[in-house]
């Protein structure tokens, strides 16, 4: 009888344990948005400025490309060109 009372204890423990987490879950949300207005930390990202990024039109990157294909294959998968030269950013 003692053993079946320390399992209901256990379940009900275990039970409380799962909603008091799923209820964290759910407030972590608006903690985080109360602990950013304290701290004055802006912790959204959406709709900010982004500082314009100067272009190097000098810089140049070679790009190569490579492929392989299995010894069972019944078609041929091969690049068009070898490599190709790229400005980044332009």
């Amino acid at each position: 009888m003692a053993n079946s009372t320390a399992v209901k204890r256990l379940v009900l423990r275990l039970l409380l344990m799962v909603v008091v987490m799923f209820a964290f879950g759910f407030a972590l949300v608006p903690i985080y948005d109360v602990m950013c207005k304290a701290f004055g930390i802006n912790g959204k990202t959406a709709g900010q400025y982004e500082g314009e990024q100067v272009v190097d039109p000098t810089r140049q990157v070679r790009v190569q490309f490579l492929s392989t294909n299995a010894i069972d294959m019944v078609w041929e998968f091969y690049p068009k060109g070898d490599q190709l030269v790229v400005n980044p950013g332009a």
